[in-house]
This record gives structure tokens, sequence and C-alpha cells, in this order.
């Protein structure tokens, strides 16, 4: 992936990749699109991590898609706890996919086994 520019740059990425990536698992079943999106979600993360600009994901938290909410919401488990959890307790609720990697999630984070992989 080409080095990221910009926060406007980065959340376009981050909003793109994560559309996709779901889409790759539910509608084609295509593992390399997956792993490809999900491996430009991780570089956006560490993008915003090192220039502090993570919380800026927080744009996404209303967003209508749920593969773009939960991973906002995922990524911002370290800073906005609360609120990352509640959305991620939203998407729990629905029928389909996400709904119980959003379930996992918050179980793993509440048992501390997650804070390493999200406060990288």
């Amino acid at each position: 992936m080409r080095k990221i520019k910009n926060l406007k740059e980065a959340l376009e990425i981050f909003e793109d990749a994560a559309i996709k990536q779901a889409d790759a698992i539910m509608q084609k079943g295509s593992s390399k699109i997956a792993n490809r999106n999900y491996d430009k979600i991780l570089s956006v993360a560490q993008y915003l991590r090192e220039n502090k600009l993570l919380p800026e994901l927080s744009v996404f938290y209303m967003h209508p898609n749920l593969s773009v909410r939960s991973w906002a919401a995922a990524y911002l488990l370290p800073v906005y706890e609360e609120e990352s959890i509640k959305i991620l307790e939203e998407i729990a609720k629905f029928e389909g996919f996400g709904a119980l990697d959003a379930d996992i999630l918050i179980k793993e984070w509440k048992k501390g086994k997650l804070r390493d992989f999200y406060t990288l």
C-alpha cells in the first residue's frame, strides 16, 4: 500500500477497506480480497496512532455500514472504551455478519485479552 498522506486520505481508505473487507467475506467469499483490505485497515490504524489521530475514527461511530462502525469502535476501545462498547453492543444485537464478532470482541476486551493488540 502506498504511503498515507493525510487524515482525509486515511479516513477514506479506512472506510473503503472496511466495506470491501466485509463484502469480500459475505458476498464473494474471497479471503484474498478480505485480507488485502484488512491490511489497509491495519495500515490506517497504525498511521493514525503514529500521528496521534486515532480519535478521528469516531466519525464512523454512526456510519450506516456495520463493518465500518465495528472496525472504528474496535480501534477506539483504548481511547473511548465506554462509547466503543456501546457501539459494539448495538452491532451484537443484529443478526448476521459482524454480530458474533462484536460480541466476542466485547467479551475478550473486558477480559483484558485484546489490550495489547488494540493499543499497539
